[in-house]
């Protein structure tokens, strides 16, 4: 499971150097996703060789920044009509990272982002099974399908992944 959350984690990041060296490994990596979730394996394979790297970055914009159609931020979809709550929020994911000593430089990026929440379990998942269990539920199960529907009803490329996602995130949440 650890290599499809860090897979998905550089898919949903932002279209850098590792997302081109992800399309451009597919076949290897479809390898190693393959044994820890077949399912998930199909549908990330489908998306890198579907996806053209030096497209991916204006199609990537489109959707998810100017002005973002669908939100990688978890806040944006469990705190509607709350945002007075998002700065405890922030501070209790940034907790849970901080249990694990998985630090998320402010400046970089916010807690709530998909990529980084996806990172920190990729990092506890071998670690603390238990751990990325319980944050996987709280923290991701409410929301991904949300980002899921919104990526499909958008015919954004990310829906392939994003199904894949929830498969994953349905898996480590214990399916419940």
């Amino acid at each position: 499971m650890r290599f499809t959350l860090k897979t998905l984690s550089i898919i949903f990041d932002y279209p850098r150097e590792e997302f081109a060296n992800l399309v451009e490994a597919k076949d290897a990596v479809y390898s190693l996703l393959r044994g820890e979730d077949p399912e998930a394996a199909e549908l990330i394979k489908e998306f890198l060789e579907k996806i053209n790297p030096k497209d991916a970055e204006e199609s990537y914009v489109s959707v998810f920044e100017v002005p973002p159609k669908c939100s990688l931020y978890s806040h944006s979809y469990t705190l509607k009509g709350k945002e007075d709550m998002v700065g405890q929020y922030l501070l209790e994911i940034k907790a849970q990272y901080k249990v694990k000593g998985f630090d998320v430089p402010v400046e970089k990026e916010i807690p709530t982002f998909l990529p980084v929440m996806l990172e920190y379990l990729s990092l506890v998942y071998d670690e603390d099974p238990g751990a990325a269990k319980r944050f996987a539920k709280r923290y991701l199960k409410p929301w991904v399908g949300e980002l899921a529907a919104c990526l499909e009803k958008n015919n954004s490329p990310w829906a392939l992944p994003a199904k894949a996602l929830v498969k994953v995130v349905d898996k480590l949440a214990g399916g419940a």
